[in-house]
């Protein structure tokens, strides 16, 4: 029999061995939102591989989101295995994952050393938090925009309409801003934007806060928009792959940027609701002088745009000279309200009108851009030792707000005594 003085001491010997099997055992989880993430297997103690799921119905594969428990106080390797077979494999080389303590409503750069020897990239991370979440970058979730467009819709001078629903039912929001008491000689700006055709291009949400930020604001910038201007946002074109955790892709395994010329009712629905708005809109007799698709580029750059370059061939557009003087006077606009853009990037010479912007254009003569916004290191700008965050995103929203207002100038009727801005999100 054990000695009564004794069994304290094992009791306790019972519970620290419990607690470091405990601790030993880490648990991976990818079913929620945006969730992605396969085969994680254990290396070594402290070293975990794991895939990328391809996008539902299709091979298309990038963007990873996965919950990890168990891991409190341990500092973890991850081997991201098949690098070579994804989108993008030349992302790895300057990608720097980023982490959640607090259920995702807050993030973080990952902590630990990162590298890439393709096909294999390998980041390290300690965690403090149990569970915590580890994602390809700062994401931004379906249920993020709803939430953010609850907000927006509070504001006077906001409506909001259900324009189409997605393969999976879900609803294709359309918002327009302006001040429905103001109607300048001449008739309003039509200004269309877009964001997240692509499901994991996060960045495109945070540019569109940027944006709207300035555009509901009481500042001469927001007056000046709202008063002179008729702004129409789809907040998120692509609700199912965003849900999914796909990379690209809607639900149907369709890429929504290559069917604006002949969108589907079954299998890329969210598209022909909006090309059917945009065409009863302006056959309405409404002017449209300005169309931006927001994006996100996986290569090691700063924020750029898209846009048609002066040697298209064929032309699109029935006054190429003006219009291509136009475009970098725009794009020069924005980079002078924030040099973390970079105009001179971006020139294109495709005319495919299967993509948003070449459609827009050449169907309406549209001043057009896509918005391509970095996940990883700015190597220019002001500060090229920088990372990318949410905030670096919105900047480029703000500073394209307010060259859109420089770019038509288009003046406020009247300035309040006070300004009010949002709020940060």
């Amino acid at each position: 029999m054990l000695h009564s003085r004794l069994r304290p001491l094992v009791a306790l010997l019972v519970l620290l061995v419990w607690g470091v099997a405990v601790q030993a055992q880490v648990v991976f989880d990818t079913d929620f939102e945006c969730g992605n993430g396969t085969d994680f297997t254990k290396v070594t103690e402290s070293t975990y591989s794991f895939r990328i799921r391809p996008d539902t119905n299709s091979t298309d594969r990038q963007w990873f989101h996965f919950r990890v428990a168990g891991a409190a106080g341990q500092t973890l390797t991850f081997q991201l295995l098949g690098t070579n077979t994804h989108n993008v494999p030349g992302h790895w080389g300057t990608a720097w994952p980023v982490a959640s303590q607090d259920g995702g409503k807050t993030w973080s750069h990952t902590t630990g050393a990162r590298s890439h020897a393709s096909p294999v990239f390998t980041f390290t991370h300690s965690f403090t938090a149990d569970p915590e979440e580890v994602a390809f970058h700062f994401p931004y979730r379906w249920s993020d925009a709803l939430e953010r467009i609850a907000e927006w819709e509070q504001h006077p001078h906001v409506t909001r309409r259900t324009i189409g629903q997605s393969v999976q039912g879900r609803d294709i929001i359309l918002l327009r801003v302006t001040d429905p008491a103001v109607a300048p000689e001449g008739g309003k700006k039509g200004f269309w934007l877009i964001a997240r055709q692509h499901s994991a291009e996060v960045t495109g949400n945070f540019v569109l806060e940027g944006i709207m930020e300035v555009l509901l604001s009481d500042t001469p910038d927001g007056l000046a928009l709202r008063q002179k201007a008729d702004t129409w946002i789809v907040p998120m074109v692509n609700p199912d792959g965003v849900v999914a955790g796909n990379y690209r892709n809607n639900f149907a395994g369709v890429n929504l940027n290559r069917v604006w010329n002949n969108p589907s009712a079954t299998t890329s629905p969210e598209v022909r609701a909006i090309v059917r708005e945009v065409a009863a809109w302006h056959g309405g007799g409404n002017s449209f002088d300005f169309f931006n698709d927001l994006h996100s580029t996986s290569g090691a750059n700063p924020h750029f745009a898209f846009h048609a370059a002066s040697n298209i061939r064929p032309p699109l557009y029935p006054t190429p000279d003006t219009y291509h003087a136009d475009t970098r006077r725009f794009l020069e606009l924005v980079d002078q309200e924030d040099p973390n853009f970079d105009h001179l990037r971006g020139a294109s010479t495709s005319s495919d009108t299967s993509l948003s912007r070449q459609y827009m254009t050449a169907e309406y003569g549209v001043l057009g851009f896509i918005y391509e916004g970095g996940y990883n290191r700015i190597n220019d700008g002001p500060t090229p030792s920088a990372v990318m965050t949410p905030e670096v995103h919105r900047n480029v929203g703000r500073a394209t707000a307010r060259a859109l207002v420089r770019y038509f100038e288009l003046e406020p009727v009247a300035t309040p005594d006070r300004w009010q801005v949002l709020g940060e999100h």
